[in-house]
């Protein structure tokens, strides 16, 4: 069986592409080989976790992404610089290095969302 955290993101993945989903909706879009009461559990835990919103349609539950994909991620990357008391300069170098890694361009557009954001206060 698939790893719940590895379960959940592919979950996700679905709800953030849009749409409400039933429970046999989702199971279907990701994996039919895995038990309803299995994609029971993740939805419901999504929706304890506030990453996924539920409402009763006909019956039974309908899904939907709580938030995009985008805030999902950068609640990710909050949390961690929150884990270290005034996000050491060594982290930030460490994920700007990450972000010039995974796509070379972004160090440019990064530096005029910053300078755009200074600009604005």
């Amino acid at each position: 069986m698939a790893r719940s955290p590895d379960l959940e993101r592919r979950v996700l993945d679905l709800l953030w592409g849009g749409g409400a989903w039933s429970v046999r909706a989702v199971m279907d879009g990701v994996d039919p080989t895995l038990a309803y009461t299995t994609f029971a559990t993740v939805l419901d835990r999504l929706h304890a976790k506030g990453e996924a919103d539920r409402v009763k349609v006909e019956g039974s539950w309908r899904y939907t992404a709580a938030r995009s994909r985008e805030q999902a991620l950068a609640g990710e990357v909050g949390r961690v610089l929150a884990r270290v008391e005034g996000a050491p300069d060594r982290l930030l170098v460490a994920f700007l290095d990450q972000v010039e890694a995974a796509d070379p361009d972004a160090m440019g557009r990064l530096e005029a969302l910053i300078a755009a954001r200074r600009k604005g206060r």
